[in-house]
């Protein structure tokens, strides 16, 4: 019997670990794959059915509770009761006198398991620390409808202490396997985070941009606009105040950008901005209003002051010739007197967009 558990327990760490591997990047995708991961839950009670420890004539025993749990504590007791209908569906199909306690059992611990979410807080991730004891007090309801059984008295007798611990193990495992994916996948977004965000200014960073400048479509246009004077601030007011300088600027062009575009910390006092699907008679509109936008911006460490930028902009190109592109623009609107736009030739020509 307990040889046959363990069976059980193993094919159900197997199938988490295999499950857990669709989970590949934080926060958790949406789209279909919740619902594909349910789906994937239930299949998983239900191959657990094939491996039962048999007690007599259609009375079986298994780690069925399991996926249940998982899905309830993660996702919802409704999310939950529709994973066990499914598995119960599979077990009704098996047929036999265990049907209806096996059908109460599951219920009991998946509704245990609900309530436990929403009055106690209870998630995964709690029964990795010191509230592993829910996995027992979660599991202790699982065997009471062994008393339905034939002689039910004597077989909760020698069964029901092995069935709360094996379900109870079986769960802990299995939100080893889950948490700790999670947890990697948490860990290499923030890694990814620290390597490409800018300390200063949070924006992404050169690193970032290099790799998001490979995807530019034919409708998308760079911008590169430079802080005007910003080695005057710098001498005059301190690096502390150029550091201000260039969070403010930061928060301000990308505060005035639409979701879709992004503004990078470039290098020194220089920012990048790629827009995504813009219409060419829309650039220098688009790049005036972000050069206004610094203009009106007030700065308590230049006693109230204000800085201004020049802008350079291109979208014909891809690559480092764009960036050329964008750069030599910049570089001529720097000359013309700077606190200006200029667009590099050609890049007004009709273009569509979303």
């Amino acid at each position: 019997m307990l040889r046959s558990l363990f069976l059980n327990a193993c094919v159900l760490v197997t199938l988490t670990y295999a499950l857990s591997l669709t989970y590949r990047q934080w926060p958790l995708s949406g789209g279909p794959w919740p619902l594909l991961r349910l789906l994937a839950f239930a299949g998983m009670g239900a191959v657990l059915l094939l491996f039962p420890a048999e007690l007599g004539p259609g009375v079986v025993l298994d780690l069925r509770a399991v996926p249940a749990l998982l899905v309830t504590l993660e996702y919802g007791l409704l999310q939950g009761l529709g994973v066990a209908a499914a598995i119960l569906s599979v077990r009704y199909l098996q047929g036999g006198a265990g049907v209806v306690p096996g059908a109460l059992a599951l219920l009991i611990v998946t509704l245990a398991a609900g309530g436990a979410r929403r009055y106690a807080g209870l998630t995964l991730k709690h029964l990795m620390g010191r509230r592993a004891y829910w996995a027992a007090l979660l599991c202790l309801p699982y065997p009471l409808t062994l008393l339905m059984l034939p002689a039910g008295e004597a077989v909760f007798a020698r069964l029901a202490a092995p069935l709360v611990l094996m379900n109870a193990a079986g769960l802990l495992l299995c939100v080893s396997v889950l948490v700790g994916r999670f947890q990697t996948l948490q860990a290499t977004r923030s890694l990814v985070q620290q390597a490409e965000l800018d300390a200063l200014t949070s924006l992404p960073n050169r690193r970032r941009f290099d790799a998001d400048l490979m995807d530019l479509g034919a409708q998308d246009a760079l911008l590169l606009i430079d802080i005007d004077h910003f080695k005057r601030v710098n001498d005059m007011f301190g690096h502390q105040a150029g550091d201000e300088v260039l969070q403010q600027v930061a928060a301000r062009l990308a505060g005035v950008v639409r979701p879709r575009d992004t503004v990078y910390r470039y290098g020194g006092e220089e920012f990048a901005v790629i827009l995504k699907q813009v219409r060419r008679e829309q650039l220098t509109a688009v790049a005036e209003r972000l050069r206004v936008s610094v203009e009106n911006l007030p700065l308590s460490s230049l006693n109230g002051g204000s800085v201004t930028v020049s802008v350079g902009v291109a979208c014909q190109g891809s690559g480092v010739a764009l960036v050329q592109r964008a750069d030599s623009a910049l570089y001529v609107a720097k000359h013309a007197g700077r606190n200006r736009v200029h667009v590099a030739p050609g890049s007004l020509e009709s273009g569509q967009a979303d």
